[in-house]
């Protein structure tokens, strides 16, 4: 039996994952000072010469998908061989989980500070106003662009695989790259994008469990404590990785969606409600009319630093949230696809945004915690913030119990989707499912890398690696367009 898994694996994408691996990890670890100086010099050279490239070009991605799904073109069906059908519900949980870890409960709770520092050194702008800018950028870099650079891999992965059943989950699999070489860069660039944009998110969410847990229990934030949380999360994460999408990963992400929105119904009527409701309302119709100035503007340190980071951020989880989303997507649409996508994922992070973000701009505001002040003079971490807010409601304790739950499924749910995607990428042919001990691989790779890189401080360092890999993706995402285009005219003439 052994033998026959063994033969089905891919193995020369298992070994770039490995090799990659070793070598990102190393090469942070041998110096993690003297690295991230080097890796940050190159990232502000890139971010500077890429940045009109960035920022168009993921506006261009959004529009192109959206005229895609009102097309006659949008009516293309999906049929996968050997793909289950979900219920929209669990569909729409899924792909939700898989493209937000706890990292989206993390930055709408602080993601404002920064803006507001920023603006409020730089513009002359009323405290009004930059607080509106504050309030309203996370929206915009949680939303519709950024979910249309998730789902462009989706739609390329969904119409290759409709052509051709066996084609691979990666680059060279949606290219149909015959050059070996080729195929071997493809790869090397989807591998890395994953494991990069991986490690960066779990490298922020383990930090701020742990910190959560050190809150509830009332005790200090330790490295032993930092260990327990990680192998706490590698055993749950690997076990619904190795179960698969059905008794695992659709399991945890309905069960998520749930919590969350219970979590923040609670966060509403406990807060301040009026003044969350009242700023939300504001801020949806300021991101509407600033949507296309904060698409375009650049030479500002919130595009260069912000802006730029998160396309770059999303980029590099493209291709594992493509690849899972096409995994799931057996028999919708193409319309269904992008508009679901689209939709769930924007509205999902802008409800949490903006419920989590004024509930910590109303308690700065009514000078019961200066989040920008401590943040800015180093007197609190972003973590100690997003717990220190939660715990300022009634039942705070109760609610950071809920809090922490939610993040560690939402954590689980991530990186299994980023184990099971590894793991169907490394099968020779598409159409068989991978098998759970190759998940199992994948779910502890995964982890590996930034568990490290956390205790030295080194996470910085793996951000400017991810912003390094997603500068090919630019030119990937091009090449995503015209198979896009080429495969749909294809299906129209069978």
């Amino acid at each position: 039996m052994f033998k026959k898994i063994n033969s089905e694996w891919n193995k020369t994408i298992i070994s770039i994952t490995i090799v990659l691996s070793l070598v990102l990890s190393i090469y942070v670890l041998s110096d993690p000072a003297g690295s991230a100086v080097t890796l940050n010099n190159i990232y502000n050279y890139l971010s500077e010469v890429f940045e009109s490239t960035y920022m168009y070009g993921s506006f261009i991605v959004l529009l192109f998908l959206l005229f895609l799904s009102f097309s006659r073109f949008g009516s293309i069906e999906i049929n996968l061989v050997n793909k289950d059908i979900y219920s929209f519900f669990s569909w729409g949980s899924m792909l939700f989980a898989a493209g937000i870890g706890a990292a989206l409960l993390y930055w709408a709770t602080v993601e404002w500070i920064d803006y507001y520092n920023v603006l409020n050194a730089e513009t002359g702008k009323s405290i009004e106003e930059i607080l509106m800018y504050s309030r309203t950028y996370p929206l915009f870099h949680w939303s519709f662009t950024a979910w249309a650079i998730y789902c462009l891999p989706a739609i390329a992965f969904a119409l290759s695989l409709t052509i051709n059943s066996k084609s691979k989950l990666t680059f060279s699999g949606i290219f149909n790259t015959k050059n070996k070489i080729l195929e071997i860069v493809f790869d090397t660039l989807f591998i890395g994008a994953i494991l990069c944009g991986a490690g960066v998110g779990l490298g922020l969410s383990f930090p701020l469990i742990s910190t959560i847990i050190s809150k509830i229990f009332l005790i200090d934030r330790t490295p032993i404590l930092d260990i327990v949380t990680i192998a706490m999360c590698l055993s749950i994460f690997a076990t619904s990785a190795y179960l698969g999408i059905q008794k695992g990963i659709r399991r945890l992400s309905n069960l998520n969606i749930i919590l969350v929105i219970a979590f923040l119904v609670f966060v509403l009527i406990l807060g301040p409600t009026q003044y969350i409701l009242t700023n939300s309302l504001e801020s949806y119709a300021f991101l509407i009319k600033k949507y296309p100035e904060f698409s375009f503007s650049t030479g500002t340190t919130i595009s260069k630093d912000w802006s730029v980071f998160y396309w770059a951020w999303w980029m590099a989880l493209a291709p594992m949230v493509g690849a899972f989303i096409v995994n799931i997507s057996n028999g919708k649409n193409l319309r269904q696809i992008i508009l679901g996508t689209i939709l769930i994922g924007s509205l999902g992070c802008i409800f949490s945004m903006s419920i989590l973000s004024n509930l910590s701009i109303y308690l700065f505001e009514m000078e019961v915690l200066n989040s920008p002040y401590l943040l800015s003079n180093g007197l609190m971490t972003r973590e100690e913030l997003v717990v220190d807010t939660i715990g300022t409601l009634n039942f705070g304790n109760i609610l950071l119990i809920g809090f922490g739950i939610i993040c560690i499924i939402f954590l689980c749910t991530t990186y299994d989707s980023s184990s099971y995607v590894l793991a169907s990428a490394s099968m020779k042919k598409s159409d068989v499912e991978s098998s759970g001990n190759l998940r199992l691989i994948f779910a502890f790779l995964l982890v590996i890398q930034p568990s490290l890189l956390m205790f030295i401080g080194g996470v910085d360092s793996f951000k400017w690696i991810m912003v390094i890999f997603s500068v090919p993706l630019l030119f990937i995402n091009l090449l995503l367009i015209i198979s896009i285009i080429k495969n749909v005219r294809t299906i129209k003439e069978l």
